[in-house]
């Protein structure tokens, strides 16, 4: 059974723990674990502060959820700058850094992340295999 849902939000700083709390609901509804859940919450708040805070998108952004059988796929579509690079790096900082947390969190909360640039339009696409945490 697939099931899919699309939020398009404004670029606002304001929407990003909105569609956290809908994306964990979701989660709910469909029988992910709470410790999943979590993760997968976790893990679009920070895409999305990363992409409207820091990647310069004043238009709206558009949020995918879908469920498979044996995933959670969600993509988020953006107009704001690309990504300089791909894959950024997944090892989390020294303590005493001040940035560079974001993509290690992300990569901690999936198991697979994509990204791609057509048409001046970002897309990230972030993979939860289901049954992994039987909590």
């Amino acid at each position: 059974m697939h099931q899919a849902i699309q939020l398009t939000i404004s670029s606002e700083a304001s929407n990003i723990n909105l569609v956290g709390v809908t994306i964990r609901a979701l989660c709910f509804a469909t029988g992910i674990s709470p410790v999943d859940a979590a993760r997968i919450e976790l893990g679009i708040v920070e895409a999305l502060n990363n992409i409207i805070l820091h990647g310069g998108v004043n238009e709206p952004v558009t949020v995918s959820w879908q469920r498979a059988p044996q995933s959670i796929s969600i993509e988020i579509e953006d107009r704001g700058r690309p990504l300089l690079h791909w894959p950024p790096r997944s090892e989390f900082p020294e303590p005493f850094e001040e940035s560079g947390r974001g993509w290690p969190l992300i990569a901690a909360c999936f198991d697979r992340i994509d990204y791609r640039v057509e048409a001046s339009r970002n897309t990230l696409v972030l993979v939860k295999s289901r049954g992994v945490d039987s909590t």
